[in-house]
């Protein structure tokens, strides 16, 4: 979990309202940064059903409704490939299954076919890779901390 020091250091300064929205600081409030990376490293260690529980599980479900808010304070956009990873790993770490569009649904046939690539792995899996995307997407543009 050393690789996510952009998102560790994001959830600190969130922690002790030092940086970011009063909303983004109430997603981060709860969650044990040492079990979160505890659950990360398993998950991330393990196969495509990998899974975690307990304190992990709830560390990990935190970390991931903190990352979900932190993405709405980067700086810059992401590009349409990384909001297609974003939202297909999303849609799988809420057990969401996208509805099957039809053929003229451009847009909606890109996003069902990106989450039916991962479809196959576990939600926690999924969790713990929107974190993972969501630190490179901090690292790479930058968060509004005020």
């Amino acid at each position: 979990m050393s690789s996510l020091t952009t998102f560790t250091t994001a959830l600190s300064s969130a922690q002790s309202k030092a940086a970011y929205t009063a909303n983004i600081q109430s997603a981060a409030s709860g969650v044990d940064l040492e079990t979160l990376k505890a659950a990360v490293d398993a998950v991330l260690a393990g196969d495509d059903n990998a899974s975690v529980s307990g304190d992990q599980a709830a560390a990990l479900k935190g970390g991931f409704e903190f990352a979900v808010a932190l993405v709405m304070a980067l700086e810059t956009e992401p590009g349409m490939e990384e909001k297609l990873d974003l939202y297909k790993y999303f849609k799988q770490a809420r057990n969401e299954q996208p509805a099957q569009p039809s053929f003229y649904q451009m847009e909606a046939k890109y996003k069902y076919n990106a989450w039916k690539e991962i479809s196959h792995i576990s939600a926690e899996k999924a969790q713990a890779r929107y974190i993972e995307l969501v630190n490179k997407l901090a690292e790479k543009y930058g968060t509004k901390t005020a």
